[in-house]
């Protein structure tokens, strides 16, 4: 059912105010149409009247017989010192304003003067029937955007059972000393990943979010930091990103001390914010480059960072690096991306207490680091 808005009823009785204070009219009302039908009366919502007890009566002056709809023009129409004037927008009556006095008639500068007020009305009620429409789709498309969202995790979840169920099996059939077990080993790790992204994802959320709301989405509303083992983390990516980087012909290397103190942090945020750094790297480096995944122990923090001889990012786009949907000169390449990953990451590394820097030259490649503070 049509309404009006806060913002439209608060409009409508400043002009009514108005009316009041500068025309001497002692009853008006504002009205919006539901429905305009030929040679139909309107359902009239009611928006605004002054006073509230006494305002001006609408079975008189909207009766069939005395007033029929059609007759009423752009013009409007005066009878008995009540002037009543359509609200019309491009051709279409958005609603009725009545206005009334009784201690005279209204002159002819009078008349033109409730008009203006009326011709402001009618484009308050169109610009408000704009806003709720659109409002409404705007819910609408979330809605199926999150049906069909929902419909795809829920699809998902099958064959990642059946990929983790095949992984448990080859585990069980290869010896502890063979190659391939990490390999086995770094599947079984990433299903759970997205086991836990996936149930990240079933979070009861609210129908419709603000731009900023909707931009965190992904992200957990909380983040509990613990001590956290870096050491399993960086070899797990190093054995997904080495088998990457073969089939790609980049060269992986590593630099990670056999030593790592455990570090203050989130698992599952770390091996994002990780893995996606070492997935960009290897994305932008070019055949026969190299990709190096390295860590330094600091007094109080630690120091993780990837290394590649990509193509490199221009110090114009530098200082917008990690905005949402970003992409800079990327962004007119051939190599696809969302502009989400580097944002995500950030903002993970900074609900770790941490921060993420990055030093990059065009033509020869870039450095993303990431500190964290240590666990006591």
């Amino acid at each position: 059912m049509l309404s009006a808005s806060p913002d439209l009823i608060a409009l409508a009785r400043s002009q009514i105010i108005l009316l009041t204070q500068s025309l001497g009219a002692v009853a008006s009302a504002m009205y919006i149409t539901e429905n305009v039908a030929d040679g139909m009366p309107p359902n009239l919502i009611e928006v605004a009247v002054f006073p509230e007890e006494g305002a001006i009566a609408l079975p008189e002056a909207f009766a069939a017989e005395n007033y029929p709809i059609l007759s009423i023009g752009a013009s409007g129409l005066v009878r008995q010192r009540r002037f009543v004037l359509p609200l019309i927008y491009e051709e279409a009556i958005l609603g009725f304003l009545m206005t009334g006095r009784e201690d005279r008639d209204w002159f002819d500068y009078e008349q033109s003067q409730i008009q203006q007020i009326a011709n402001t009305l009618a484009i308050a009620c169109a610009l408000d029937r704009r806003n709720q429409w659109l409002a409404a789709n705007q819910q609408r498309n979330y809605e199926e955007q999150s049906n069909f969202l929902a419909s795809l995790l829920h699809q998902l979840r099958n064959p990642l059972t059946a990929i983790r169920t095949f992984a448990q099996l080859l585990s069980r059939r290869i010896v502890a000393d063979d190659p391939n077990q990490k390999f086995v080993t770094g599947i079984l790790r990433e299903t759970q990943h997205i086991q836990d992204l996936l149930s990240e994802a079933d979070r009861p959320a609210p129908l419709l979010l603000s731009e900023a709301e909707h931009e965190k989405a992904l992200l957990p509303a909380a983040m509990e930091l613990e001590a956290v083992d870096l050491s399993e983390i960086l070899d797990g990516i190093t054995n997904f990103a080495s088998a990457i980087a073969q089939e790609r012909n980049i060269q992986f290397l590593s630099n990670i001390p056999s030593h790592l103190p455990k570090v203050l942090g989130n698992e599952s945020a770390l091996r994002e914010v990780i893995s996606n750094l070492a997935e960009n790297a290897l994305k932008y480096t070019p055949k026969g480059g190299y990709v190096l995944l390295g860590a330094d122990v600091k007094p109080d923090t630690v120091y993780i960072y990837v290394q590649d001889t990509g193509v490199g990012i221009p110090d114009a786009d530098l200082p917008r690096l990690f905005e949402r949907n970003f992409r800079g000169r990327q962004a007119e390449g051939e190599i696809a991306g969302t502009g989400l990953g580097l944002a995500i990451a950030n903002e993970l590394v900074q609900k770790m207490e941490g921060s993420i820097h990055v030093i990059s030259q065009v033509g020869k490649g870039s450095t993303f680091a990431v500190t964290l503070k240590r666990s006591i």
